[in-house]
């Protein structure tokens, strides 16, 4: 076996970064159970010391990668948002950020959501972020009168399941999803509930 040439000193963070990088590619190439943490190290320019510097576990590696994701995301969806905005407006602003990537990054994208809800701490953490993302949306969405928070929530499931479906078809059939419809579509809805006052209970 060569011996690794490992690169000149950088930044913790740089390091970091490349070991979360070469991680991402060998979980979509091999998947996240048969790769190794020699491997992604190799892949890395780095020894695998270098790497248990960084990292406890591949476990650990693979909830910072996704963590990395989610903080990426969040914040675009942060910086888009000013004041209060519709259902629709949030509906749209998450819907462009899943679809901003081409086809084959989002394939890859699902590849790794798939291989992280097989993690049990992985997927405790996804849905911890799953609440927070619900508390944001019932924090910055104006969903109208009348509105309890349990509704809110089921709002925010809604919204967040059309989106992810949404992404999925675009992937499948780029030219049959109009995303500015949906969004048109959406607002229409929310319209003519709050208009009428149909949810369950309410008169």
């Amino acid at each position: 076996m060569n011996k690794i040439r490992q690169s000149p000193k950088l930044p913790p963070e740089k390091r970091r970064g490349q070991l979360l990088a070469s991680a991402r590619k060998l979980f979509v190439k091999k998947g996240f159970r048969a790769t190794t943490t020699e491997e992604i190290a190799r892949k890395a320019n780095l020894t695998k010391g270098a790497l248990y510097h960084h990292f406890k576990s591949k476990d650990d590696i693979f909830l910072e990668l996704i963590k990395s994701i989610m903080d990426r995301n969040r914040a675009t969806l942060e910086a888009e948002l000013s004041g209060r905005v519709s259902p629709a407006r949030f509906f749209g602003i998450l819907l462009r950020l899943h679809c901003k990537c081409d086809v084959n990054e989002f394939g890859d994208l699902v590849d790794i959501w798939t291989q992280a809800w097989r993690v049990p701490s992985i997927r405790r953490y996804i849905r911890k972020r799953l609440r927070s993302t619900v508390e944001l949306f019932g924090e910055r969405v104006d969903v109208g009168r009348g509105w309890t928070s349990k509704e809110v929530k089921n709002m925010a499931l809604f919204v967040f399941a059309l989106v992810h479906g949404l992404s999925g078809l675009r992937m499948l059939a780029p030219r049959e999803v109009d995303l500015e419809g949906q969004v048109k579509l959406l607002e229409t809805l929310f319209k003519q509930t709050n208009a009428g006052d149909v949810r369950k209970g309410k008169k």
